[in-house]
């Protein structure tokens, strides 16, 4: 039986690395990377990056969106779905005693310290998952006739969004580092780049073809 759960936890370990870490399709870390980078980008630049390139504000509508569907698959109710970090947490303080870090057994208070760092986000993870459930991916009548709605009834700040992810990923890191003291090396740095230079060469092109536009 031990060894059978340690399989579990090893497996579902896997598939949540495979989630955050993927580069085909791109995985959460690198969703938010793009996500973080383009928000930057408009701190620096206000709306003077519309200017540089209009579908920029698409792109970071799109980003947006997606960033929060990837998050809500990891963030469901554990009634809901087997595979969201909830019910990892459950299945973890559940069978602890038959699961083995390289240290030994996980201590009794860390999967609660966990879950207590994602309850901690509790309001936009109600935000991300309503807007998801009644516009994105379900649209419930009210947003049909009222689709500026979903916003003012799930508030989100992006800021609210960007730490709720960054704390999915530290979970997972975290369990990934205790069983076997590596984990995934992230991209997220190399992204933010290339999207910082896509911005430079776009403002580069726009100056040097329309002279006076960007002023």
């Amino acid at each position: 039986m031990k060894a059978e759960l340690q399989a579990n936890y090893e497996a579902r370990l896997s598939r949540y690395a495979t989630l955050l870490h993927a580069t085909e399709p791109p995985g959460l870390v690198a969703k938010l990377a793009v996500y973080r980078q383009l928000l930057r980008q408009r701190e620096i630049h206000g709306e003077t990056l519309w200017k540089i390139e209009p579908t920029l504000y698409l792109l970071m509508q799109s980003a947006e969106i997606d960033l929060h569907l990837a998050s809500a698959r990891l963030l469901e109710h554990p009634g809901r779905s087997d595979g969201s970090i909830f019910a990892f947490l459950e299945f973890c303080v559940t069978n602890r005693t038959h699961i083995t870090w390289k240290a030994g057994t996980p201590p009794a208070e860390i999967f609660e310290e966990q879950r207590a760092r994602l309850e901690a986000h509790r309001a936009p993870i109600t935000a991300i998952m309503g807007r998801r459930d009644k516009f994105f991916a379900h649209l419930d009548k009210r947003y049909f006739r009222e689709p500026d709605q979903i916003y003012v009834d799930f508030p989100l700040e992006d800021s609210a969004v960007i730490a709720l992810v960054n704390v999915v990923i530290a979970i997972i890191t975290e369990h990934q580092w205790k069983l076997k003291e590596t984990a995934n090396f992230h991209v997220a740095e190399f992204l933010e780049i290339a999207v910082e230079n896509m911005v430079r060469n776009l403002e580069a092109g726009r100056r040097q073809n329309f002279p006076g536009q960007l002023d």
